[in-house]
């Protein structure tokens, strides 16, 4: 069972400990703005989405995601230990912080019954929970991930999905806001964030030497965490982070799955090419990162996410 209720409210904490940045980022924001008038007396809103996603597989060729910068390598993740069960309730309790935090910073939640019963809504098709999607990293990185929406919610309509392209189901969903907020006067929030599982993995040595370590590290990734409003001239706003969202501590054991097929593969290349010359090509290792404790995984996952929402949060208010 996931040790939520002694976080009455995340946002009660008031986020002592800070942002985990980057060193080489120590100046960067962790939030960029896109159409910061959009914002401008947002006091009520009615939520279009809210969507979280896990990271449930990483495929890292370079020094942005798993591997730091040096050698060239491949590493392979994937997460086990979670249930759907495991997801839904660290779901809830992120989206229940997030409207916590939004009532503590003046902002009314408006029944959604009449954003709902549009004529362009109607239109909409439901997706499934634990939906798979694609999440583009950087350069051939990529992830996968199982996408969740609030038990509250009772619905989904993942229109913030990065790199989807704009499907019927979309298009009728943009409709839908465009019309809602333009008639009624009252903007419609979309929120998503990508939880991930892994530290960036360290790469050292060469050829027959060559070794990657990982690390298990949860964080709100900055690849697609965001929200976007829909405001009252029917305008597309965005407030997206730009750095991980971090929280420490041990949640999984990791174990290497590399096959010894693939470890022969690995050294007849390497020695092929030292004998006939060329590129041994990329060394790929698989890792399984197991989760021992599901409750610890959700704790971290709303402890990080609680700071994301804060920073959003506090910006729609500077803003206003």
């Amino acid at each position: 069972m996931i040790r939520f209720a002694k976080l009455s409210s995340v946002a009660a904490l008031a986020f002592a400990v800070s942002v985990a940045v980057p060193a080489h980022a120590a100046e960067k924001s962790p939030i960029k703005v896109e159409k910061p008038a959009s914002f401008k007396a947002v006091n009520q809103v009615v939520i279009g989405q809210f969507t979280v996603a896990y990271f449930t597989k990483k495929v890292d060729y370079d020094g942005g995601g798993f591997l730091a910068a040096g050698n060239k390598g491949k590493a392979i993740g994937h997460l086990s230990g979670l249930s759907p069960a495991d997801y839904q309730k660290t779901t809830d309790a992120v989206y229940d912080d997030f409207i916590k935090q939004l009532a503590a910073h003046g902002i009314t939640v408006v029944d959604a019954s009449g954003f709902t019963s549009n004529k362009y809504y109607a239109k909409v098709k439901q997706e499934a929970q634990g939906a798979k999607m694609d999440v583009v990293l950087k350069k051939q990185d990529h992830a996968d991930a199982v996408a969740y929406w609030p038990t509250a919610l009772g619905r989904n309509n993942n229109m913030l999905v990065p790199m989807r392209l704009m499907d019927f189901s979309m298009s009728h969903t943009y409709t839908a806001q465009y019309d809602y907020a333009r008639t009624s006067q009252i903007p419609v929030l979309n929120v998503i964030y990508f939880v991930d599982f892994a530290k960036p993995a360290s790469s050292s040595g060469g050829g027959l030497f060559q070794s990657i370590t990982a690390k298990a590290g949860l964080a709100v990734s900055q690849f697609g965490t965001q929200i976007g409003l829909m405001d009252t001239a029917g305008k597309l706003a965005k407030i997206s982070l730009t750095v991980p969202v971090e929280e420490g501590g041990d949640f999984a054991n990791i174990d290497e799955t590399t096959s010894g097929a693939s470890k022969a593969v690995r050294v007849a290349s390497i020695l092929g090419a030292g004998m006939f010359g060329g590129n041994a090509g990329t060394m790929a290792s698989k890792f399984d990162y197991k989760v021992t404790d599901p409750a610890a995984y959700g704790e971290k996952a709303l402890y990080a996410s609680a700071k994301v929402s804060d920073l959003f949060i506090r910006q729609i208010e500077a803003l206003r």
